[in-house]
């Protein structure tokens, strides 16, 4: 019991006790640190990264100084010492402050609680789908939790028939998230709610859902030509949004993407990822040199520009030539996101496009910005009402609004062409 007293009473013994165990426990989260980034890769980095880096950083300062200065510090190194360790505090501190307030958090870490590269899949399947083996998937974000039907091709929808029965209509829905209906449950997707209309009005369309999260035109038109054709689709309906361009396509790249092999290959990650994933005071600079959370410069270039025209121009024209060949009738849907609604304008010039389209009559754009915005004005209520405040997709009001001015787009089209079938 004395021995005890007295190794208590030993300021200096206590102190190394203390000390020993910091340092053990700061090496150990370390080593998991380094195990998890060898596992996950950039996936490995979390809040507390953000915090223990600066730990890490004042604890090799402590052993530079010690080494540079020996066992006695001299007053000009206690102040440079004390300089150093103000600044990582500071720093630190900076560093919580805007992990907490979220004000340079990327919209994948805000839905995943850790950082998510945009580039992490620079290879991948040929084909965009869920896995069909799961049968079932779930939509999962910190606002909302649905799950969705699999089917065989991995879509979410339930099965498709191959065989057509005789004067049957079949409308195939291609896009992304928005269009397999990520922030509503399954039966409240536009799609479904887009049948019911059709239904109602007397138009007992045979309809399927082939949007999937994350996909993009490019995706959507090889799983059409080389794997839905013979689902025998008589109207297809392709949504294009500003952010398909400027984000997945501009970061993916366009048919050249798509690899001999069964593969897609996807543009290289910038070599200075690594420090915007782990620093957000470095986030604060790169902002202010322009850069956006793709880690690309916020505004296109020309050269970035036209090759986003020339790339979908083409695309577009291959799309429409095979819909000719197969009898298919070709809607092109764009459609705006919530800062687009607000300001009444696409993040995207697309006049290039629609004028390079304009001459083919076997394709037919319909812009839903119009209609939305009267929509939305005939009701009184406000933009934000129709989207998840956080994750930015529609939420069951929002695809009421797109299942609505879809119907009322397309229903004059449908009723021209019924007679070719």
């Amino acid at each position: 019991m004395g021995k005890l007293t007295a190794f208590i009473n030993n300021k200096r013994v206590v102190q190394l006790f203390c000390g020993a165990i910091l340092l053990l426990f700061l090496t150990a989260c370390l080593v998991w640190q380094v195990y998890a980034f060898t596992q996950l890769g950039l996936r490995a980095i979390k809040w507390h990264t953000h915090l223990l880096e600066y730990v890490y950083v004042w604890l090799a300062g402590v052993f530079i100084f010690r080494i540079l200065g020996g066992r006695n510090f001299s007053e000009k190194t206690k102040k440079l010492f004390l300089g150093f360790s103000s600044i990582v505090f500071v720093l630190g501190m900076v560093e919580t402050f805007l992990g907490l307030t979220g004000m340079v958090t990327t919209y994948l870490e805000r839905q995943h609680g850790g950082y998510v590269s945009v580039y992490e899949q620079q290879i991948r399947p040929r084909y965009h789908a869920w896995p069909a083996a799961d049968y079932r998937h779930a939509l999962q974000k910190p606002e909302y939790f649905y799950w969705r039907p699999t089917n065989a091709c991995g879509f979410a929808d339930e099965e498709w028939r191959v065989d057509k029965k005789p004067h049957e209509k079949r409308l195939l829905a291609l896009g992304d998230s928005f269009t397999e209906g990520d922030g509503t449950p399954f039966d409240s997707t536009y799609v479904v709610l887009l049948q019911q209309k059709l239904m109602a009005a007397g138009d007992s369309f045979y309809v399927m859902n082939a949007g999937v999260a994350g996909s993009d035109p490019f995706d959507n038109y090889i799983n059409l030509k080389e794997r839905l054709l013979v689902y025998q689709p008589d109207v297809i309906i392709q949504t294009i949004s500003a952010t398909d361009l400027t984000a997945d396509i501009r970061l993916r790249g366009g048919m050249e993407r798509f690899q001999p092999n069964g593969t897609q290959k996807f543009k290289p990650a910038p070599w200075w990822e690594p420090l915007y994933a782990v620093s957000y005071i470095s986030r604060l600079f790169f902002k202010a040199a322009g850069y956006t959370q793709l880690l690309r410069k916020e505004r296109l270039s020309a050269e970035e520009e036209n090759t986003l025209n020339t790339q979908v121009s083409a695309l577009l024209k291959e799309y429409a030539l095979l819909c000719r060949q197969n009898h298919i009738r070709l809607l092109l849907l764009l459609r705006p996101d919530r800062k687009e609604i607000k300001q009444h304008t696409y993040a995207f010039d697309f006049s290039v496009i629609k004028t390079c389209l304009k001459a083919d009559s076997s394709i037919t754009v319909i812009d839903l910005m119009p209609a939305y915005l009267s929509y939305i004005e005939k009701r009184n209520k406000k933009v934000t009402d129709y989207f998840w405040e956080m994750d930015g997709h529609h939420n069951p009001e929002g695809y009421e609004m797109m299942a609505q001015t879809v119907f009322e787009n397309i229903t004059p089209l449908l009723k021209d062409t019924t007679t070719g079938w």
